[in-house]
């Protein structure tokens, strides 16, 4: 563990648990570190400790009075619990336990048992959720996993449809005075009846799992597996953002009924965004 008394800024300390993650020797390769008011405490890395996770080998090296009110940067969104009675607490509840106030994550984790799960889990226990730069988040995407198969994670208002039949089309504009503009598709299904597909261009749709707010997704692009279709129940937002378009249009489904009639909340973004809450 190399620590010092000098002030780091917060994309030096993400520069930091970057270099951790290639201290690892197996993958997946993860780095931690756990700052106060700039000032480095601990490291960790995955693999430093036999069994343990970079963040609790980062936790592990500090007192309680210096977990108070500190920040955790983890290249990997902290894992979440994956099976009942498992031997540690998940590295989420650890932070969450800690006094840790600050996480901020490099990369979803694409594991399906926890991908947005941990991101979730701790803004629910009321810590502070921020992002690594974009360009950072592309450094750990690529050396975080053996094959880099690291998926690449990329007019506001309401509207109500009586019906959408055999599916209704909307073309949303940035403006009223910038004329870029995103469409889509709503369709109905047969069953369940409590979806509706969207559908827009290929590798354009990207989905929110567990995200109940626009204001909660602060980068679109750090959401996985692009693709021209999502099925959304009441509540699950879906992001649309087509190759190299400037805006973002999330869209949130807030009501179906069994007649089709349902609520489509939609708000645009420029992008790129700032990466904080």
């Amino acid at each position: 563990m190399t620590t010092t008394s000098e002030t780091m800024s917060d994309s030096e300390l993400a520069n930091r648990a970057i270099e951790e993650l290639s201290n690892c020797l197996n993958f997946p390769k993860i780095g931690a570190v756990i700052s106060k008011n700039g000032i480095l405490l601990s490291t960790g890395f995955r693999g430093e400790v036999r069994g343990k996770h970079a963040e609790r080998v980062a936790i592990e090296k500090l007192s309680s009075d210096q977990l108070q009110g500190a920040t955790i940067h983890s290249t990997l969104e902290p894992c979440t619990e994956i099976h009942k009675e498992q031997r540690e607490k998940s590295c989420c509840e650890l932070i969450a336990q800690s006094g840790i106030s600050k996480v901020c994550i490099g990369a979803l984790d694409p594991n399906g048992k926890i991908y947005s799960k941990g991101m979730n889990f701790l803004r629910a226990n009321g810590l502070v959720v921020e992002l690594f730069s974009p360009s950072d988040r592309q450094k750990i995407e690529s050396n975080t996993f053996k094959y880099d198969n690291f998926s690449s994670a990329i007019g506001n208002g309401k509207r109500r449809v009586r019906k959408v039949n055999n599916g209704k089309k909307f073309t949303v504009q940035f403006a009223q005075d910038d004329e870029r503009k995103i469409e889509f598709r709503l369709d109905p299904l047969s069953m369940p009846l409590d979806h509706i597909d969207l559908v827009a261009a290929n590798d354009s749709v990207r989905l929110a799992p567990g995200v109940m707010n626009f204001s909660d997704i602060s980068d679109p692009m750090l959401y996985q597996d692009p693709s021209h279709f999502a099925r959304l129940p009441a509540g699950e937002i879906a992001i649309i953002a087509e190759p190299q378009s400037t805006m973002v249009l999330l869209v949130k489904v807030l009501e179906i009924t069994h007649a089709y009639r349902y609520f489509n909340s939609m708000g645009s973004k420029e992008y790129p965004l700032k990466l904080t809450h």
